[in-house]
C-alpha cells in the first residue's frame, strides 16, 4: 500500500484532535455540552496507535528483510525516529523550567533525577513518573509496542482470526493492571487492543470498494461514538472497526485535502510534541493567536528539517548497515 492519502488524513485527524483537546484545556473548556473535551484527545491518541502499527507493518514489508536482520533494522530505525525529538523536548522543557500541568505546560520545579531519566528513556509508565510534557505519556507505550511489532510481522501463522483472538484476550487482561497494583508495569496491555487493529488492517486483503468520500465521515462518526460513549472497551471496539474498515476504502483523490493531509502528517510528530510549547509561548505568555498560528506552522517544520529528517536518514544508514548479511559485509571489506 505504501504512502496513502487515507492514512495521511487519519494521522492528521489524530494529531489535530489532540491539539484541539489541549487548546480547549488551555481556555478551561473541559466540556462542550455532554462531551468531555479530553475524550476527543484520548481518541486521537487511540487512532494514532492504529495508524502507527499499520504503517510500520508496511515499512517492514518494504524492507524485504526477514528474521533477526529485520528485527535489528526495525529497532535501529525506530530509535532514531522517536528519541532525538523526544529528548530535545524533555531538555527544552527542563531548560525553560517548564512542566506539564492539567492545562498544558507552565513554569514549575525542575524534575528529580528519576523523573528526568524516565522521560529521557521514555519509561515513565515503568517508573511511575510524571511526563514532563503532557504528550510524552504515549511514547513509552509506543516504544514498548515496537518491541512486539516485528514478531507480529514475522508470525508465519498470522491471520485475522488469530489476531482477533489475541485482541479479545488482551482486552480481557487489560482490566487487571488497572485494579492490581502489582501489575501496573503491564499498562501496555490496556492499549494493545488499540494497536492490534493496525496489524489486522495489514493482514486483511485489500478490497477497496467503498467510495473515498465516505472516509472522512467514517472518522468523524468514530470520534462522535467515542465521545458519547467513552471508555477503554468502546475505544478498543472502535479501533477494531477502524482497522477492519481501512482496507475497504478507495483512496481519496480530492487534491487539496490530500495535500493538506500530507503536510500535516509529515510534520505531525513535531506538531504533537511541539504544540504544548506553542500554546505556552504564544497564548500564555503573549496571548496572541497570530503568534500561535505562526509557531504551530514553522516550529514543526524547523524540527522536521533540522532534526527529524537528518535523524531518519542516519537511522536508515545505520539500520541498513547492521542488517546486512555478514557474507556481504565481509565481501565488501575485502574489496575495499
Amino acid at each position: 500500500m505504501g504512502a496513502s492519502a487515507n492514512l495521511d488524513f487519519l494521522r492528521s485527524m489524530a494529531v489535530l484532535m489532540v491539539m484541539f483537546d489541549h487548546l480547549c484545556r488551555h481556555y478551561h473548556l473541559d466540556r462542550l455540552g455532554r462531551v468531555s473535551v479530553a475524550d476527543v484527545g484520548i481518541f486521537g491518541v487511540l487512532v494514532f496507535f492504529v495508524h502507527t502499527s499499520l504503517v510500520l507493518m508496511y515499512s517492514m514489508e518494504r524492507s524485504a528483510l526477514s528474521g533477526f536482520a529485520l528485527v535489528k533494522n526495525f529497532y535501529v530505525r525506530r530509535f532514531f525516529r522517536i528519541y532525538p525529538l523526544s529528548v530535545l523536548t524533555v531538555l527544552a522543557a527542563v531548560a525553560l523550567h517548564l512542566h506539564a500541568t492539567g492545562r498544558g505546560i507552565d513554569f514549575g520545579p525542575r524534575p528529580g533525577f528519576l523523573e528526568l531519566i524516565s522521560n529521557l528513556l521514555l519509561i515513565q509508565n515503568l517508573t511511575f513518573s510524571a511526563s514532563i510534557v503532557g504528550p510524552l505519556w504515549t511514547l513509552p507505550l509506543e516504544v514498548q509496542m515496537y518491541l512486539l511489532l516485528p514478531f507480529l510481522f514475522l508470525w508465519k501463522k498470522r491471520s485475522f482470526l488469530r489476531l482477533l483472538l489475541l485482541w479479545v484476550v488482551c482486552g480481557f487482561l487489560g482490566h487487571y493492571p488497572q485494579v492490581i497494583p502489582g501489575l501496573a508495569w503491564f499498562t501496555l496491555l490496556l492499549y494493545i487492543p488499540n494497536f492490534l487493529p493496525g496489524v489486522m488492517a495489514f493482514t486483511l486483503p485489500r478490497r477497496s470498494f467503498i467510495p473515498a468520500y465516505c472516509w472522512p465521515p467514517l472518522i468523524v462518526s468514530l470520534v462522535t461514538a467515542f465521545v458519547l460513549f467513552p471508555g477503554r472497551r468502546s475505544g478498543g471496539v472502535l479501533c477494531l472497526l477502524l482497522g477492519i474498515a481501512i482496507p475497504l476504502f478507495k483512496e481519496m483523490t480530492f487534491r487539496p485535502l490530500r495535500l493538506v493531509s500530507n503536510k500535516i502528517a509529515t510534520y505531525s510528530y513535531g506538531i504533537y510534541l511541539g504544540h504544548s510549547f506553542c500554546i505556552w509561548f504564544a497564548l500564555t505568555i503573549f496571548n496572541s493567536w497570530i503568534l500561535f498560528l505562526i509557531t504551530i506552522v514553522f516550529l514543526p517544520m524547523a524540527l522536521y528539517h533540522g532534526l527529524e529528517s537528518p535523524a531518519i536518514r542516519l537511522g536508515t544508514r545505520l539500520a541498513n548497515k547492521v542488517s546486512k548479511p555478514r557474507v556481504i559485509v565481509a565481501a565488501a571489506a575485502a574489496q575495499s
